[in-house]
């Protein structure tokens, strides 16, 4: 394992279940993730054997503050972030955006790639505390340069604890301020297909793409 600075974070790749790096990530993963939206410990074990997954622990003084998960193939045209987490008593200090941009020029393979951020949306059926947290998640990534598929409802092919929440799609990588539909659709299928293991014909994505324009705003 590399050399821990002890006042700059570092990020490492984690490629071993057996290391304590691992077990310190999933432990912020199964606190910080919402239920609805997580794999299952076999899942994610899983994931780390795939050649296109890349799992980092962000490392702060010895300790791990924080996990991203990024799905990153090369010439596929889309990159996910399936899943960035920071511990409760690291957030609101920077540290998710860093880790955001860290792991991002970490794992990106294809620069011309279209990332994927999947976020809950605010407009589920939640309580008043619960939507503001959504809102503020949304905020954050805003904040890092995406920008929200207006009028797309994605819907995440998880239901390994219930079903999964409603959910919204953002972008990262774009340059316009509106995206071609079916350039998204083929990114949402690939994502489907290799990182959900769903079929092609996965009823999903004809309920998500069937009523679209030629092509969607973003805002």
């Amino acid at each position: 394992m590399p050399a821990i600075d002890s006042g700059t974070p570092s990020l490492i790749e984690v490629t071993d279940a057996r290391s304590c790096l691992f077990e310190a990530a999933m432990a912020i993963y199964e606190a910080e993730i919402p239920r609805g939206e997580q794999k299952t410990r076999a899942e994610i074990l899983a994931s780390l054997a795939h050649p296109d997954v890349r799992f980092w622990a962000y490392v702060l003084r010895g300790d791990v503050v924080g996990l991203s998960i990024l799905y990153a193939p090369r010439r596929e045209g889309v990159m996910l972030l399936e899943y960035l987490a920071v511990a409760a008593n690291a957030q609101g200090s920077g540290t998710g955006s860093a880790l955001f941009t860290a792991s991002l020029a970490a794992s990106r393979v294809d620069p011309g790639a279209l990332l994927l951020v999947e976020v809950d949306s605010e407009a589920d059926t939640v309580d008043a505390g619960e939507r503001a947290e959504r809102l503020k998640r949304k905020q954050f990534y805003r904040r890092l340069g995406c920008l929200e598929v207006a009028g797309f409802d994605y819907i995440l092919p998880l239901e390994n604890y219930g079903p999964a929440p409603k959910m919204n799609l953002l972008v990262l990588e774009v340059g316009e301020y509106d995206l071609d539909t079916a350039r998204l659709k083929q990114a949402v299928s690939r994502i489907y297909q290799h990182v959900y293991a769903c079929a092609p014909d996965d009823p999903r994505l004809a309920a998500m793409f069937e009523k679209l324009d030629e092509r969607l705003t973003l805002k």
